[in-house]
């Protein structure tokens, strides 16, 4: 019965009903993006982590001939979900000794990796050979340390030692000719040069193995390369790894060159492995981790059963990616709750709304309620026909949002190609926890609502208009308590304090047993009210200012005399419900405010990350020497072949001076005007005197420092003081500076380094000439590029210089373009961009739905105020005072809370840290444009509607004029 009367009633007067569906629609849309955005994210950054993996299996077998080996990997590509496979060996070894003919000898370290002839080498081989890699032939690696030492045709001579039981030795040799140089992309570099599971021969500790010191002869380009070694080989591998010399690289044919030698070698040294590319289309599923990993897992049952059961193997299996799978299914639940904590605003926000809208909903419906009391009906009937109603709506709502959430599946997916549109981004578990949030959003927006309609008496329900219920004396006390704290945290934003750092101080630093005990309660409600503190401001001023005061009624008075008395009227009317003027003040407060903290701590984050990345490159380009003293033959080399993109460059050096006290300084030395219009600084590093006078007196000033300002507060040196530095092996005595300026923000001594400069300081490059021989030094060069120039472009044409100075270049292109490679972080920030969408349009949706109930509301007393003689123009003046009065004061009041709200996060952020860049308040232009549209949506949603039903009363008055 009550849902038979619920579904005809909501048919019938679906008008009622459309706010509250609305709402829900949105939250439940947004819930659904929330879903479809993680499953996005999630594919990504999955392709991210097994984009990876070079190959998902490697299967070994110790002892191994050729033979074997070739039925192995033939037997693998039988088995069903193999793509291919392919037989590597890849020998390490630490020593390669080239000598030529001058008995120069130069120790390199050498990878021999063997590849098959459909080798996925050969996909990233950039500069691929037409014809492969021929019997006895090798293609070196180009840029790198033996590339540059051989040329195509010379004859590469390797002489493996084969050490027998009983100390015997026997030799295998290959003679390589170079057929050319490879240039490999990372992906190829990773198949051929990856570590296998065996280093080389395991050999007996106590053996002792000499070098034996290579000939060569340059008149038939031969070269021969012993390749020795001892000690453990697991120790070898870390020494190469250290001293990072893995890039020499020989690339052999297996099939051709390796395999004939396989047997001979017994295995001391190559040992092979089978490469396993799986069909990941297949197999994988972004969607359904669990449902991969039993892919993967069954596919590899098949290879292992396959081999035992027809080649009677026992092999080694190392797999890859199922690991990968394991832990990308705890990744994708951190993906998902990391979204749903920052739409938790969002969540609240359309349950707010929802709150409102019913209340304004069921004060519409008091005479329907009257009549069913009095045509019997129990006030729990009454509640089970609003329950149902509401059941019916939320799912109703729940399938509206999963269809408007997948339309809107591009802003979610960003318009990418392979997601857009995808029915797969919304599986079946999307549709049933949208629909259920719907049906709960639903129900916590109207229960409390429809239990305080249905209690309502049969009297009081069928009254024109109901009194204000009274506040008790409890919750007043609470709102008083919600402003105290409110107001609090406001305040302490305000100012910009973090008071976690000063409470943590009282905590950790001892004292009075119930201080620390306050302090540490205190700490644990300071940190709730970073989230809730601005709400809790905005429920309780409107509670108490708006609704429960009539200050703010007086206020508008005053503020719409000018309007003589339609202004006088107008005001008065905002006290006819007060509640729902306090509920619409707060949504619309809070609304604008989250947009202003989210916009803005969006802005100053990237804007952070962006002179962050500056700061450490320097510059739009640094380029690290390899030797600081041929610093200015390389700038000319560079500036050779980029000057057309550079505006300016300069060469600056670094290095230590020593104080008396024997705390170290780090020194810059620069000179002082190409610096300035090259590197990348912000005046408000340096203090004291402002940057242009304290890099003058540099260079006009001999014996001049600015000092690191941790180190200035430390020797209490104010400007024009002395600090005596000196040098390490200088046999002088300390030279004196004169200190022209600081550098780097103020710190407290306890946390300045008690040994070592925080920051650095600088001289004049006079300085650098003087002590470089005493000092060890090292240099870059700073380029500051046009406008028009690309730093990719400039880095890479550095790079291909050749410059043998040059140890590695930097581009903040590049870098910044790296940075922002974070799948996860950049999907909770463009989550939080389409929450800051949804709630203002939640909040602009619910704001014009009351405002439209509102005047619904109120059609007899505009008919009679038209009858009365008042035109349409003096009706919508009046409509439009006593809400506008409303509305603007919300915006003003979000306004200036979001705005200290977002100051104090931000001032937060640099308390906890001594970094050079801080943050700082940045508004762009797009964070303009979404808080513009913001407050044009919220006043469009109060406007609208009371341009339309005030038309509409005017128009319908008219008719029934006419009739007569």
């Amino acid at each position: 019965m009550p849902l038979l009367y619920a579904v005809k009633h909501v048919v019938r007067s679906w008008k009622l009903f459309l706010a509250l569906l609305i709402g829900i629609v949105l939250a439940s849309a947004f819930f659904a993006g929330i879903d479809i955005k993680a499953n996005i994210t999630a594919k990504k950054a999955l392709d991210q982590e097994i984009g990876q993996i070079y190959a998902d299996f490697q299967i070994s077998q110790y002892g191994a001939n050729s033979t074997d080996l070739i039925a192995l990997r033939d037997k693998i590509l039988e088995v069903n979900g193999v793509l291919d496979a392919e037989i590597i060996s890849r020998l390490y070894w630490w020593s390669i000794t080239l000598a030529s003919e001058n008995k120069t000898t130069e120790y390199l370290s050498a990878m021999i990796s063997s590849i098959d002839e459909n080798s996925h080498v050969y996909d990233g081989w950039l500069n691929k050979p037409v014809e492969g890699i021929g019997e006895n032939e090798t293609y070196v690696l180009e840029n790198s340390q033996l590339g540059s030492m051989v040329k195509v045709g010379d004859v590469i001579v390797i002489n493996f030692s084969i050490y027998g039981r009983y100390g015997d030795v026997s030799f295998v040799t290959l003679n390589l000719t170079v057929k050319g140089l490879a240039t490999l992309s990372d992906e190829a570099y990773s198949i051929a040069s990856s570590y296998s599971q065996w280093f080389g021969p395991i050999k007996n500790e106590h053996q002792v193995y000499s070098r034996e010191i290579a000939s060569a002869n340059n008149n038939d380009h031969t070269v021969t390369v012993e390749l020795q070694g001892e000690g453990n080989p697991e120790t070898r591998l870390q020494e190469l790894q250290a001293t990072n010399t893995m890039s020499n690289l020989l690339l052999v044919d297996w099939n051709k060159t390796t395999a004939r030698i396989h047997d001979s070698l017994n295995n001391s040294y190559l040992q092979p492995t089978v490469l396993v590319y799986l069909n990941r289309e297949a197999l994988i599923s972004p969607w359904d981790i669990q449902t991969s990993i039993n892919n993967i897992e069954g596919v590899k049952n098949n290879i292992q059963n396959k081999i035992a059961t027809e080649l009677g193997f026992h092999i080694e299996f190392q797999n890859n990616i199922e690991q990968k799978l394991q832990l990308f299914q705890f990744t994708s639940m951190i993906i998902r709750f990391a979204f749903t904590f920052v739409s938790v605003p969002i969540f609240f926000m359309a349950w707010y709304m929802g709150t409102t809208v019913s209340d304004v909903s069921f004060n519409l419906r008091r005479r329907e309620i009257g009549l069913l009391s009095t045509k019997g009906f129990s006030r729990r009937q009454i509640l089970s026909i609003f329950l149902a109603e509401t059941l019916l709506i939320g799912f109703i709502g729940g399938l509206l949002g999963v269809l408007v959430g997948f339309l809107l599946n591009p802003l979610f997916t960003q318009f990418s190609t392979d997601a857009m549109f995808n029915l797969q981004v919304i599986s079946p578990y999307t549709m049933i926890f949208t629909v259920a949030f719907g049906v709960i959003i639903a129900l916590l927006s109207t229960y409390s609502s429809a239990r305080k309609a249905s209690q309502l008496p049969t009297v009081d329900a069928l009254r024109e208009y109901a009194p204000t219920e009274a506040t008790k004396a409890y919750r007043k006390k609470l709102t008083w308590i919600a402003l105290t704290l409110g107001t609090y945290k406001i305040g302490v934003f305000a100012a910009g304090i973090n008071m976690n750092p000063l409470l943590n101080k009282i905590v950790f630093g001892g004292g009075n047993f119930i201080i620390v005990l306050l302090a540490g309660i205190w700490v644990f409600v300071d940190l709730i009210l970073n989230y809730v503190g601005p709400l809790l401001f905005f429920w309780s001023f409107t509670k108490l200012f708006i609704q429960g005061s009539l200050e703010f009624q007086a206020l508008a008075t005053r503020a719409a005399k000018v309007l003589g008395d339609l202004g006088v009227l107008a005001t008065k009317n905002v006290r006819r419900n007060p509640a729902r003027s306090a509920a619409i003040a707060f949504l619309i407060a809070l609304i604008l405010g989250y947009s202003f903290q989210v916009t803005g701590q969006l802005a100053s984050e990237q804007d952070f990350g962006v002179r962050q990345t500056y700061t450490q490159i320097g510059a739009d380009i640094s380029v690290d020497m390899a030797y600081a003293g041929n610093s200015s033959h390389t700038l000319e080399a560079i500036m050779t072949n980029v000057s057309d993109y550079v505006q300016n460059a300069t060469i600056e050096y670094s290095f230590s001076a020593i104080p008396p006290s024997g705390i170290g300084i780090s020194m810059k030395a620069v000179e002082p005007d190409s610096w300035l219009n090259s590197a990348y600084y912000e005046g408000g590093w340096f203090s004291g005197n402002d940057v242009a006078t304290a890099f003058n007196l540099l260079k006009t000033k001999n014996s001049t420092i600015i000092l690191d300002r941790s180190l200035a507060k430390k020797y209490s040196l104010y400007i024009g003081g002395n600090i005596s530095l000196g040098f390490s092996s200088m046999s002088e005595k300390n030279r004196v500076f004169e200190v022209v300026g600081f550098f780097g923000p103020e710190q407290d001594t306890e946390q300045a380094s008690p040994t070592y400069s925080t920051y650095w300081s600088f001289a004049s490059n006079t300085l650098y000439e003087e002590a470089r021989n005493y000092t060890s030094s090292s240099s870059r060069i700073l380029l500051k590029l046009n406008s028009e120039a690309n730093g990719t472009q400039v880095a890479e044409i550095i790079r291909d210089i050749g410059e043998p100075n040059i140890s590695y270049v930097q581009s903040f292109a590049e870098q910044w373009k790296q940075s922002q490679s974070d799948i996860i972080k950049m999907g909770s920030l463009d989550i939080q961009r389409l929450g800051i969408v949804f709630a203002i349009l939640a909040a602009s949706v619910g704001t014009a739905l009351v405002s439209t109930v509102s005047m619904r509301e109120r059609s007899r007393e505009a008919a009679m105020m038209s009858v009365k003689g008042l035109s349409y123009k003096q009706l919508l003046t009046m409509f439009l005072t006593e809400n506008m009065a409303l509305v603007v004061f919300s915006l003003i009041l979000g306004a200036i809370v979001g705005i200290i709200t977002l100051n104090g996060n931000i001032s937060a952020l640099d308390t906890m840290t001594a970094s050079l860049v801080r943050h700082r308040l940045v508004f762009t232009l797009d964070t303009m444009l979404m808080l513009t549209s913001c407050v044009g949506l919220i006043l469009a949603s109060t406007i609208l509607p009371i341009l339309i039903m005030a038309r509409n009363y005017a128009t319908n008055l008219e008719r029934m004029v006419r009739l007569r």
